[in-house]
């Protein structure tokens, strides 16, 4: 009896997209070793050579070609079998899963979900709560299509590079979170010159365009900033560390309650970020009907 994992099928069909170990780990937030071992393992369990491997990435054998759409079709199906059988057993309501966190919260999607549920009676929202993957630097949008169809969280262009889409529902502003006994949280805006030789934490490059143009922004104004980076997105060590060393921090509008020691004061800057609803490219056809139908009802009745 042959055993295969449906998590080595999907991986096969991500390195028949990508034609890399590489890429198709950055897609599934593990690494290209993990990949080539899960990849590995099914060739052997199978007893098929599916892909050639070069020194440039890999390519289907002819084995590979006929597995394809095989394996495509039975992912499909075991997709419409879930969905159906779950659609049964909540009396024909089709969940949807938001996922929330206190750095992701879901107030700015349900607050509309309020007006836009009676016309959307096929669908219903069940939040989850949000558990971090660590080993991703992107963190809890490393759980869309795991844990969560969606979830309510900033992007721009670097985000959705990253095998991610959007819908945008508003935009957030940036602020600088400070302990309430340092000098800055005094004032009712912040500069960047009021900025000049603090520390602050930010994320590191590469993450956020927005982030990083403030950056540069914050560096030409005030040369002798120290930044501080941050291992990846923000999580509650960053703001514990704010306050524990008493030192300043980039933030956005949901943050400024998170942590009882921190004032946020708005920053002086024309940069906002946008946030809406952030799913997978490949969401499913559930989850992309629900946004379909959303955007379609927004856009006839967008108050």
């Amino acid at each position: 009896m042959i055993f295969v994992d449906i998590t080595q099928l999907q991986t096969f069909l991500r390195v028949c997209e990508y034609g890399s170990f590489t890429k198709a780990g950055e897609q599934s937030f593990i690494s290209g070793t993990a990949v080539m071992k899960q990849i590995n393992r099914l060739e052997t369990e199978l007893n098929l050579k599916l892909f050639v491997r070069t020194p440039t990435g890999v390519k289907l054998t002819p084995q590979g070609k006929k597995f394809q759409p095989y394996v495509q079709q039975l992912l499909d199906l075991l997709n419409t079998a879930i969905e159906e059988t779950r659609q049964v057993r909540t009396d024909d309501k089709r969940i949807i899963k938001l996922g929330t966190s206190l750095l992701h919260p879901a107030d700015p999607f349900m607050t509309l979900w309020t007006r836009v549920a009676p016309m959307m009676t096929n669908f219903q929202i069940r939040l989850v709560q949000l558990q971090e993957d660590l080993n991703s630097s992107n963190r809890e949008y490393a759980m869309l299509g795991r844990s969560s169809d969606l979830i309510v969280g900033t992007f721009d262009n670097t985000t959705l590079k990253q095998s991610f889409d959007a819908i945008q529902l508003g935009t957030y502003h940036f602020g600088i979170a400070i302990r309430s006994d340092n000098p800055l949280a005094q004032l009712t805006t912040i500069s960047f010159s009021d900025l000049a030789g603090q520390k602050i934490l930010m994320v590191p490059t590469g993450i956020s365009e927005k982030n990083d143009l403030v950056r540069h922004q914050l560096l030409a104004a005030v040369p002798d900033i120290q930044i501080i980076d941050t291992p990846g997105r923000y999580d509650i060590n960053t703001f514990n560390k704010t306050v524990e060393e008493n030192i300043a921090m980039i933030t956005l509008t949901p943050w400024k309650n998170i942590h009882p020691n921190l004032v946020t004061v708005p920053l002086k800057t024309d940069t906002t970020v946008p946030y809406g609803l952030l799913s997978t490219k490949f969401p499913g056809k559930k989850t992309a009907d629900f946004l379909h139908d959303f955007v379609q009802i927004n856009r006839d009745d967008p108050h």
